[in-house]
């Protein structure tokens, strides 16, 4: 008996599947990527993203509307700017995985996932520091705790974490439509959160 196409299996839903297929398409191409890392900081229109790439809107703009038809970004506001409509988005998906996702990928994929995350971090505290802006500001952050946890106290931490960081995003998404509406230019930031279990 001849084995079912893959196109068989496709459609019957027969693979397991680690991410959601529409982020999957989204992130298929460098362009749309790009778009949507800038939209998870930030609102920003189109013009703006190509300004910052010093490449010309039209030779990239199917991508945002491929991205808005997907259901990754929003239009959240326009104006006018040079007698034309600017349109502002903003991302509706965020890059990130919640636990649920993150327990279902492979711990191959979970290690190098985790180390690109700590190069980016430690890469951008780095480029702070040169750029001596790690400590421009008399508010910023910094801190490192140690400790042994209970399994209840430990889950409290991580409860925690989670809420401070549904929380971070709620006051970045706000700030990007105060930033978009008032054109100020706003505090670049990076904020890095760990808990993980140490060695020994």
């Amino acid at each position: 008996m001849p084995g079912r196409s893959m196109g068989e299996l496709i459609e019957g839903g027969h693979f397991r599947r680690l991410l959601d297929p529409l982020l999957i398409k989204a992130l298929g191409h460098p362009v749309r990527e790009h778009i949507l890392a800038v939209l998870n900081e930030r609102i920003a229109s189109a013009s703006e993203i190509g300004e910052e790439l010093g490449a010309d809107v039209s030779a990239f703009y199917h991508h945002v509307e491929e991205l808005e038809r997907l259901g990754c970004i929003e239009k959240v506001m326009t104006r006018k700017r040079r007698g034309a409509s600017e349109h502002f988005y903003r991302a509706k998906r965020a890059i990130f995985f919640d636990d649920t996702a993150w327990g279902r990928l492979p711990a191959t994929l979970q290690a190098d996932i985790t180390t690109s995350f700590l190069q980016d971090i430690f890469g951008d505290a780095v480029a702070a520091l040169e750029a001596k802006t790690f400590n421009a500001r008399d508010d910023r952050h910094l801190s490192w705790t140690t400790g042994h946890f209970s399994t209840a106290g430990w889950r409290k931490l991580t409860t925690l974490v989670n809420e401070t960081l549904d929380q971070l995003i709620e006051i970045r998404d706000e700030s990007a439509l105060e930033l978009a509406k008032s054109g100020e230019e706003g505090v670049p930031a990076t904020i890095a959160i760990m808990a993980f279990e140490a060695a020994g």
